[in-house]
């Protein structure tokens, strides 16, 4: 049994991969203050340790370290660390420097890569919004980077003084209410809107040179902008699949 682990920015989701299955995707959210008490109210109730923990980490290095002494103290294991690379198992990256490629964008294309065939949109909706190409060969033909729905949200909220008060409240993907009648719904449903939009400017050129395009969506806020989107395919475990697929190789 492996543990795949991806720490995001704002939350920690795991599954634990055996028999040739993963596990429902798990989430917490934290902060580097808490981190250490949510993993052993989540990890201490495992019946057998993990013989080996796999990690994709975009939370910075403190983060990392806490994770790290943490599975030493419990397990007496030494976790994994994925870092972006040239090119992995079929994927080839598209930057001219890999390793600014985020590994969680590398890890969700490696993961859609032996999901789907052709060419693929992944689309992964978290604190941004990161939106890549992957031909069917497995080249990354580049992406894209916004600001996330809730962070676009919370950033007016936040720092607009006249909007300070507000309830924050994340947009449901609900198409009824097209246009908004109050202040708070507006900025929810704009900042959904211009993730949409994005989305459906970048496939309609891409489709409009031909190509046909695949969409693959994760990311905790995925499930805001998938009714609008008429084919996709909703992967919430996209980077642990990702992490599978590299550790599986490694065996």
């Amino acid at each position: 049994m492996m543990l795949m682990v991806d720490m995001g920015n704002s939350s920690l989701k795991w599954a634990f991969f055996d028999k040739g299955k993963l596990s429902p995707l798990e989430r917490i959210p934290y902060q580097s203050n808490n981190l250490k008490n949510l993993l052993t109210q989540a990890w201490l109730r495992c019946n057998i340790p993990p013989r080996s923990v796999w990690v994709s980490n975009v939370a910075g290095p403190q983060k990392a370290e806490l994770l790290t002494q943490w599975i030493t103290t419990h397990w007496g294991l030494k976790p994994i660390f994925i870092k972006t690379t040239h090119y992995e198992c079929g994927v080839k990256n598209g930057y001219e420097n890999p390793a600014q490629l985020g590994v969680d964008r590398w890890l969700a294309l490696i993961g859609a890569h032996h999901l789907e065939k052709g060419m693929l949109c992944v689309i992964d909706c978290g604190t941004a919004v990161t939106l890549d190409i992957l031909s069917a060969s497995g080249h990354h033909q580049g992406g894209l980077i916004i600001p996330g729905i809730t962070t676009m949200r919370d950033v007016l909220l936040d720092d607009t003084y006249a909007l300070a008060h507000l309830n924050k409240i994340l947009p449901q993907g609900n198409d009824k209410q097209f246009l908004a009648h109050d202040t708070r719904t507006g900025i929810s449903q704009g900042a959904l809107y211009a993730v949409i939009g994005l989305v459906k400017y970048v496939v309609n050129t891409l489709e409009k040179q031909g190509n046909k395009i695949k969409l693959i969506l994760t990311g905790g806020s995925a499930s805001a902008i998938k009714s609008f989107l008429q084919t996709h395919q909703h992967v919430p475990d996209l980077v642990l699949q990702g992490l599978v697929v590299i550790a599986s190789q490694s065996l």
